[in-house]
Order: structure tokens, then C-alpha cells, then sequence
């Protein structure tokens, strides 16, 4: 048990004491008219409480003492403040090595927040720009004053910077650059249109979750920033973690949708959070410890179900969501601690002693698992959803697998039909296509894509649908010629067949990039290098579809909506000064599209190498910190 925390017992015993007797230590006759502690009377309430609390006298004198010189600098400052408006603000600098440093700080509630930071920064030796404020759960914002932002005098604040050796000082100064860096980086990605499914959006039962795209932005930015803050957690870094966090905790609050109540992601944020405070030793941040755990525990209600009973109905009796609940009871019971609620913290203790208990893993069958080849997380949680049952923790696992790649090869498929189908997931009138009804028309002999253009037309009316197929089926076909994206190796593979390159084009279009199916109606519509009206007519199409595109990106002259037609099937167009300056301007515009796709692929593995991708890796806890901190608690609430 660390000195700190055993010091911190002591004073919260004291400082509850003293609150109830009303005794004010900055007062006759423990302070005398004359500014001076009465080292007697100080000693004589020593003798009286350090007994009653189960203190050695001389600690108990030692912490009366520290409470004193605690209250009259409160006083002193207030007067201050009142007289000159100058604040005093108590800052915390958490260390690598698990301790603070603490140390006042005056300061104008006028001055910016980069001004304390430049105070700070003297006091440290550090450069002031690489200095992160918190306060009160926010992180302090460098261009607004303090007042602003509501913080005044008696306010703590967390400097989040690191140990003073050479080599953490270059750590510590990176911190801030690496958050800018991360930000930015998810910043890019996300606003790529082509890329904005690099963390994927699913509901508990695993289908993939579609929002509008400005609100559908603001959470892949929380969700981003998120992963890279449990990433950090993982690598035992919690300063650049509560960083993170913080940040994602501003991009949720952007977040208007009701979908915040049903998914745990915000609860989990909250939780991470207050376990960031614990880990620094900054439970002095206890009014926004205490709203967090309240979130958390809210939102675990609306997301689990009272009890956890929703999550049983989908998850079973024995779900790892429960590893979750140890770790919120145990922090809650903290809490308790902190705030002198000691019954309310032993009840709690006693409860998370027990969930520890149920789910303890044996080890025995941990090695089995491991020894038949599954992962380490892999089988820790599925022996917890099982009750270290080894067979049917085989069984869980494989089970598990199956409904994963199941939802995710749906998700891959409606992904996929919306981008075929021009559907826009982003827009304000999307209404999900009901798969069931497009499976029910493929069976009815329709193409996947007509089938879904037709549903979205009726808005999941079957049969509307089938009216749009029997009445407008040429529409629907002109639709996809705007929508669908060739691939170019198909595209290729038909004009090596000696079919013209903008015939193979319409196509693909036409069938969705099926190969065997664009192939089948080309040789339909195609004879001795004569196309059919049908064809004809999609070329039509086609092209002005282009012309109106040309148009809108540039001033120059529309493309010629006739159809061109080579003399033979393999023929080729003779080539024009214009259509080689398209060509050049073609070839120059796929280069730069390729070297951007090479630029955010690389971007995107950069990001991602330290992201735990698993949906469940949130629930594999080890539970050993949290076991060790409980014995801790424990042994100072004399609970042994």
C-alpha cells in the first residue's frame, strides 16, 4: 500500500472528525491572535481523536497539522482573491513513476489559459506549448480566459506532463504533438469519402449502424480518438489516454442522436476516464469522477438492460459485460472512500469482492484453451461466458465466430449495395433497406440491384417494388449508368473479348460489375458489330450523364451525346487533338487519385497499428489491478 494513499486515510478520517465536532483548526485555541500554532492544544486533540480513529498519536498531530496549514492558505487566498482578484489554483503534475507534483499557483481569472500554461511551464522548466491544463473533466482551452471557462479561485488542475529526466522530458514534450498528430490523422480519414468505414459503427448484436453524415462524422471522430486512447491505456500511458479521451469526450457531446442512449460506447468513455483519474492519483477530481460514474452507470441501464437482462437475452446469463460492472462498482466504491461514505464504500467492496469471485478464470482451463491453439483473450472471455466450462467455452468461441462473420459479411453486402445503388447513408431522408425483401425479389428471379433501387423507390414496400420492376424496369436500369462505378480489370477483360471500351462500360454498369451476366448482354446486344436500341440507348444515357458531370466541374463544351460506333467490333475511334488532351487530363487525374489512395493507405495502417480492431476487446479485462486496488481499500478500511 503506497504512503500517499495511507497519508490520504488518515486526513479524510481527520478532516470528517473535525466537521463533526465544528472544530476549526484556524481558530482560537488551536491558532493564536498572534498567527501562531499552539503546538499544545494541537497535541492535547491529538491525544483525543488518534485513539478514536485508530490513529498513532503522532501521525494523527502530523495530519492535524497538515489540515491546518491547508485551511489558512485557503484563507489567505480567498482574502486575496476578494482584495486583488488574483486566484489561487492548486496544480497537480502526475509522474511516471505514479506520483504528483504539487504546488500553488496565482494567476488572474482574466488571463488566458495559455498564460497559466506559460506559468506553469517556468515552474517546471518545460516548454509551456507542450503543456495540457484539466480542469474539472475539460481540458482548458489555451485562447479563452479562465473565467470563461469557469475556473476560479481554490480550482485544481492536472498538468498533464511527465518525469524530469532527460529522456522522459522528450517523451513528455511529444505528448502534445502526438494528440495534435492523431487528431489530424483521423481528421483525414474520416473526411475521405472512400475511407470512412476504417472503424465500422455496429449495435450490440453486431449490425452495422447508419447515421447522417455530419453526426455520423463527429462520433467516427469520437470513436476514433477513443481507440487510441484505450490504446494508450494498454500501453500504461495515461496522461497522453486522458488526453484522448477528453477529446473524444468533446466530439460525443457532438453527437445529437438518440443512438448515444442505446450503445455503451459514451458509457465506456466515462468509465476510462475516471479510471485515467486513478491511475494519475487525481481522485481529487472527484465532482467529475462522481458525474462520470453516473453517466456511465445510466447508460449501461439503457444499453445492458436493469440487471443486465437485455444483454442476457442476446449474450446468455454469463456475460462478459459483467467484467465491465466490477470495474464501475469498484471505482464507485473509490469514490465512496474519498468522500469518508466508508459504509457505503465496505458494501461496495464487499460487492465487487464478489463479482471478482464469480468471475475468476482458473488456470488450468486457461492452458487448456491456449494448449488447443485459441488466443489468450479469446479464451479468457469465453471461459467467463461459460463458467470455466472448457467444452462449452469451445463451443462459445466458434459460435461467436460464425455470428461475427455472418454480421459482417451483411454489413460488407449493405455496404456494398448502397454504394451500387447511388444510396446516400448520409442523407436525412435514408431509410434502411429491408434485405429480407431484396433476397425475397432475387428469388423472385431480379437482379440484387434492381431489386434495391426498386425498394428504395416503394420505401420497403414489396409491392410497390414489384410494380417498379413490372412498369419501370428501364428506369431502374438508366439509374444504375449514373450510380454504379465500373471496375476497371472487368472493363479490361471485355475489350480484350473485342468489345469497345465504352460498350463494356454501360455493361458493367447495367449488371453491377457481374462479369458472366455483363458478358451475356453484350453478346445479346451486340451483332457483327451492330448494337441494339437497348444499347444504343444506354450509351445515350451515359453520355449525358457525362456531359451534365463535364459541365458542372468545368466551362468547357459538352461531350457529343451520339453514340459513337466503331466499323468494327474491335475497332478503335481515331483519336483528336481534344480527345487526347481528355486523355492526358484522364491519366493525370487517375495518377493523383492513385497516389492519394497510397497516401491513406499508409495513413490508415499508421493509425490503426496499436488499435484493438476486436469488437469484444473491450470486455477482456484481466480484473488483476482491479483485485490488488481492492486489497488495498480493504486493508485500509480494516475489512481484513
Amino acid at each position: 500500500m503506497s504512503l500517499e494513499l495511507e497519508r490520504e486515510n488518515r486526513l479524510i478520517q481527520l478532516r470528517a472528525k473535525l466537521n463533526e465536532r465544528k472544530i476549526k483548526l484556524w481558530e482560537p485555541p488551536y491558532f493564536t491572535p498572534e498567527h501562531q500554532t499552539d503546538e499544545a492544544e494541537l497535541q492535547t486533540l491529538a491525544d483525543q481523536l488518534g485513539p478514536e480513529l485508530g490513529i498513532a498519536t503522532e501521525l494523527c498531530k502530523e495530519g492535524l497539522k497538515a489540515l491546518q496549514r491547508n485551511a489558512l492558505e485557503k484563507l489567505q487566498s480567498k482574502d486575496e482573491f476578494q482584495r486583488t482578484g488574483i486566484a489561487t489554483v492548486r496544480v497537480r503534475a502526475p509522474t511516471q513513476t505514479g506520483s504528483n507534483r504539487e504546488f500553488d499557483m496565482k494567476v488572474k481569472v482574466t488571463d488566458t489559459g495559455s498564460q497559466l500554461c506559460e506559468l506553469i511551464g517556468k515552474r517546471l522548466s518545460l516548454d509551456a506549448r507542450k503543456i495540457k491544463l484539466v480542469c474539472s473533466g475539460r481540458i482548458i482551452n489555451a485562447s479563452s480566459s479562465l473565467q470563461e471557462q469557469k475556473m476560479t479561485n481554490g480550482a485544481t488542475v492536472m498538468a498533464l506532463v511527465m518525469a524530469h529526466s532527460e529522456e522522459e522530458a522528450k517523451r513528455e514534450c511529444s505528448t502534445y504533438d502526438r494528440v495534435h498528430k492523431i487528431r489530424t490523422e483521423a481528421e483525414t480519414l474520416i473526411n475521405d469519402k472512400d475511407s470512412s468505414d476504417f472503424l465500422s459503427i455496429e449495435d450490440q448484436s453486431g449490425n452495422a449502424i447508419f447515421l447522417p453524415k455530419e453526426e455520423k462524422k463527429s462520433l467516427m471522430m469520437a470513436l476514433a480518438l477513443y481507440e487510441k486512447g484505450k490504446a494508450a491505456i494498454a500501453a500504461g500511458n495515461h496522461e497522453e489516454a486522458l488526453l484522448l479521451l477528453l477529446e473524444a469526450d468533446h466530439d460525443f457531446r457532438c453527437c445529437n442522436s438518440q443512438l448515444l442512449n442505446v450503445v455503451d460506447n459514451y458509457a465506456l468513455l466515462n468509465l476510462d476516464i475516471v479510471w485515467c483519474y486513478l491511475s494519475l492519483k487525481n481522485l481529487n477530481q472527484l465532482p467529475d469522477a462522481e458525474q462520470r460514474l453516473k453517466v456511465c452507470e445510466l447508460k449501461f441501464q439503457q444499453s445492458y438492460g436493469k440487471n443486465m437482462q437485455r444483454v442476457a437475452a442476446i449474450r446468455g446469463e454469463q456475460s462478459n459485460e459483467k467484467t465491465l460492472l466490477v470495474r464501475l462498482h469498484l471505482l464507485k466504491a473509490i469514490l465512496y472512500f474519498h468522500q469518508n461514505k466508508r459504509d457505503d464504500a465496505r458494501t461496495m467492496f464487499q460487492v465487487v469482492e464478489t463479482e471478482l469471485q464469480k468471475l475468476r478464470i482458473d488456470d488450468d482451463c486457461l492452458s487448456r484453451l491456449m494448449e488447443c491453439g485459441y488466443a489468450m483473450k479469446e479464451a479468457r472471455i469465453a471461459l467467463r461466458a461459460c463458467s470455466n466450462d472448457v467444452e462449452a467455452s469451445i463451443e462459445y468461441i466458434h459460435s461467436q465466430r460464425q455470428t461475427r462473420e455472418v454480421n459482417e459479411k451483411r454489413a460488407e453486402r449493405e455496404r456494398k449495395l448502397y454504394r451500387t445503388i447511388g444510396y446516400e447513408v448520409a442523407s436525412s431522408e435514408f431509410q434502411r433497406l429491408k434485405l429480407e425483401l431484396v433476397d425475397q425479389l432475387m428469388e423472385m428471379g431480379y437482379p440484387e440491384e434492381l431489386a434495391a433501387l426498386a425498394l428504395k423507390r416503394s420505401e420497403n414496400d414489396i409491392n410497390g417494388a414489384l410494380n417498379e420492376l413490372a412498369t419501370n424496369r428501364d428506369g431502374l436500369q438508366n439509374e444504375l449508368l449514373h450510380t454504379v462505378s465500373v471496375q476497371t480489370p472487368l472493363q479490361d477483360k471485355l475489350v480484350a473479348l473485342g468489345f469497345d471500351a465504352s460498350v463494356a462500360k454501360v455493361a458493367l454498369k447495367l449488371t453491377a460489375n457481374d462479369y458472366d451476366r455483363a458478358t451475356n448482354y453484350l453478346l445479346a446486344n451486340v451483332t457483327q458489330g451492330v448494337y441494339s436500341e437497348a444499347l444504343r440507348g444506354a450509351l445515350v444515357e451515359m453520355d449525358r450523364k457525362r456531359s451534365r458531370s463535364d459541365s458542372c466541374s468545368s466551362a468547357g463544351t459538352p461531350a457529343s451525346t451520339e453514340p459513337s460506333q466503331p466499323a468494327s467490333a474491335s475497332g478503335n475511334r481515331p483519336g483528336s487533338s481534344s480527345a487526347s488532351a481528355s486523355s492526358s487530363s484522364t491519366t493525370a487525374a487517375d495518377t493523383e487519385k492513385r497516389r492519394r489512395k497510397e497516401m491513406l493507405d499508409i495513413l490508415f495502417k499508421s493509425f490503426s497499428q496499436d488499435i484493438r480492431t476486436s469488437a469484444d476487446s473491450h470486455l477482456d479485462l484481466a480484473l488483476e489491478q482491479e483485485a490488488n486496488l481492492l486489497q488495498q481499500y480493504k486493508q485500509l478500511l480494516g475489512m481484513d
